[in-house]
């Protein structure tokens, strides 16, 4: 990722410490629970460190502005936020290359849709690629810091729509419309509340979502990409769901039809992996 880059450098007792282009901070990772780290003395040179009980950081070092990580084909800015993100989640790195390849029978400006599109990662890879990008994001902020973000890349004029909206009910009206996207992308949280407060569950929830997305499908061709962070849920869940669709059971067997899933794996300095949540990638034969 050259050498404005992510690095994970160690994890252990339920944090992971991270360079963030050599700025180096120190944050919860529920997946690090449990784990012992390897380097502690390379903890007491953390630049930053998140307390979640506070809810706040220490700063013992300025955050440098801009901080920017190269992300392949896009640069990302990272900046903390109170939650203890980032603004990136740098384990989306195969998933923004994946997006960033068109398929062979690509129609230059075809749609793609980003539901939870957080500060536009994804966005980027896809608007890169030569897709008009329906980015929606319930956070008024997160479609604010999308559209600095693609200036900052030169994608000012990309035709990239950002939209402030529930991606549920979003998804439920462009249904109604009848539009339709060659690649659809979601990210969903565990939990959370839309803008008017409805509660939100993967768990619960998920499962009307993907059945919209599938109707917002183009027949001939397709690609959907879910990711998450849930106990609740996992890729076999995904995976059996799609299965038992209408959309899909014509294509299920199908020696054209591409499926990838498993874990998204973030690795420290020795190759030890720390697990980061959910992937199931679908592409039409």
């Amino acid at each position: 990722m050259g050498n404005c880059r992510y690095q994970l450098i160690d994890f252990g007792m339920g944090r992971k410490l991270e360079s963030l282009a050599g700025h180096l901070i120190d944050r919860p990772s529920p997946s690090a629970k449990g784990q012992v780290s390897n380097h502690p003395s390379k903890w007491t040179g953390a630049a930053g460190v998140y307390d979640s009980g506070d809810r706040a950081w220490d700063h013992r070092v300025p955050w440098p502005n801009p901080l920017l990580i190269d992300c392949g084909a896009f640069e990302m800015p990272v900046r903390p936020t109170p939650y203890g993100h980032i603004g990136l989640f740098p384990e989306q790195f195969d998933n923004w290359c994946w997006l960033a390849t068109p398929a062979a029978n690509f129609r230059e400006g075809q749609s793609a849709l980003n539901l939870f599109g957080y500060t536009g990662a994804s966005t980027l890879a896809l608007a890169k690629a030569g897709y008009a990008v329906a980015h929606v994001d319930a956070a008024k902020q997160n479609v604010q810091a999308a559209r600095l973000v693609a200036a900052h890349n030169q994608l000012n004029d990309a035709p990239i729509r950002y939209l402030v909206d529930d991606a549920a009910k979003f998804a439920a009206r462009e249904v109604r419309r009848q539009r339709k996207y060659q690649t659809i992308l979601l990210d969903p949280p565990a939990y959370g509340h839309s803008p008017k407060g409805k509660s939100w569950r993967l768990d619960r929830d998920l499962w009307p979502l993907l059945t919209d997305c599938l109707q917002l499908f183009e027949e001939d061709s397709f690609r959907l990409l879910v990711t998450g962070h849930s106990p609740d849920v996992n890729e076999g869940d995904v995976l059996g769901f799609l299965k038992q669709t209408q959309f899909l059971k014509r294509f299920w067997g199908s020696s054209g039809l591409l499926i990838e899933a498993g874990r998204s794996q973030l690795k420290d300095q020795e190759d030890r992996v720390l697990d980061a949540g959910f992937f199931v990638r679908v592409h039409s034969p």
